[in-house]
């Protein structure tokens, strides 16, 4: 049976972060990802796809993981604030001072992200899915594949994003907490004589939820949505007319959260472990940030096993505080647009 000390299910944001902290502290780290491998020259050439806003509170974190280099990377356009009807919030805190977020095209985050991994020791496993959690007194201890290959682990980090592998497979609880919520993202390209203003992103609340717009550098721009449920017929019908609609992605976007986050040999982190819709901003940065929490109790847990269920309740408890701020304070944002998703 192949073994490591840490398996990351996940390339994403979170699954790269819980990686990259774990092997910076000397541990064997294995990434899974159903995703094939992605030359860089390759990615560059694929056709454009739906961006992501990268938030520059995001760089710091970058750097820790030694792949600041992503953002230029992967960057399509730059917004340096929001706008939601008349009014523009800028990204930056200081009077006069501007700062720049990036949107960017996951597919080029990914590639050079997962790069950058294997380039730092990480044993990359690409087209890999995880069938099964393998469990031993009490622990997981780890994970067999859909080829039935069996790996062993002393920890998994579960980063699968809404897939939400390890919380599904071993039931754990789930608490609800909005009411069914659907999003849909597609891409439009720029019409003739259209001249928006390119460096804000646009966030327009409707009667059944929003539409938020970011323009890209190269003649395009990506569209998200957002309903309730009930109401997503409104959405559907108007994506549907777009000479885009073969391209639109839809996704379950009701906030959940599962518990517990954390128990003897695994972590959920990132989007496995809890779920907002978009309008709660800084997604990517989010990930990164709970990827490293979770590599860091790992490390903690190993190196004072003694302290492990100590180690694992706190990165709970410091999850869901994230969770819940965010999840607060974007329901009074929504209460003050005019938006409910409560029960």
């Amino acid at each position: 049976m192949t073994a490591a000390d840490v398996i990351v299910i996940g390339g994403g944001p979170a699954g790269v972060a819980a990686a990259i902290t774990c092997v910076q502290g000397g541990l064997g780290v294995m990434l899974l990802t159903d995703q094939p491998e992605i030359d860089l020259a390759d990615a560059e050439t694929q056709p454009p796809e739906p961006l992501q806003s990268l938030h520059p509170g995001v760089q710091t974190l970058l750097q820790q993981l030694q792949i600041e280099g992503v953002t230029a990377y992967a960057s399509k356009g730059i917004y340096t604030g929001i706008k939601t009807g008349a009014h523009v919030s800028p990204l930056s805190t200081v009077e006069e001072e501007t700062w720049t977020g990036h949107h960017i095209a996951p597919r080029l985050f990914s590639a050079y992200t997962l790069l950058k991994v294997k380039e730092m020791g990480v044993d990359v496993r690409f087209v890999s899915r995880a069938n099964e959690i393998i469990c031993s007194d009490e622990a997981v201890t780890g994970v067999v594949l859909a080829d039935g290959t069996t790996l062993g682990c002393k920890y998994l980090i579960d980063a699968s994003g809404r897939g939400r592998f390890a919380g599904r497979y071993l039931k754990f609880d789930e608490e609800l907490l909005s009411r069914p919520l659907l999003s849909w993202t597609g891409i439009s390209m720029d019409e003739q004589g259209e001249a928006p203003d390119r460096e804000l992103a646009l966030f327009e609340p409707n009667p059944y939820g929003w539409t938020w717009t970011a323009y890209s550098s190269n003649g395009y721009h990506t569209q998200t949505k957002l309903a309730d449920k009930s109401n997503s017929y409104a959405f559907a019908k108007e994506l549907s007319a777009s000479p885009q609609a073969a391209k639109i992605k839809a996704a379950n976007m009701q906030w959940r959260v599962f518990k517990p986050l954390a128990c003897p040999g695994l972590l959920l982190t990132g989007d496995a472990a809890g779920i907002l819709d978009p309008a709660a901003g800084q997604g990517i940065l989010s990930g990164l940030m709970s990827g490293i929490m979770a590599g860091e109790t790992v490390l903690s847990c190993l190196a004072n096993a003694q302290l492990s269920n100590w180690y694992l309740s706190r990165y709970d408890n410091w999850f869901m505080e994230q969770f819940n701020h965010k999840k607060d304070t974007l329901t009074k944002r929504y209460r003050e647009m005019g938006i409910d998703v409560s029960l």
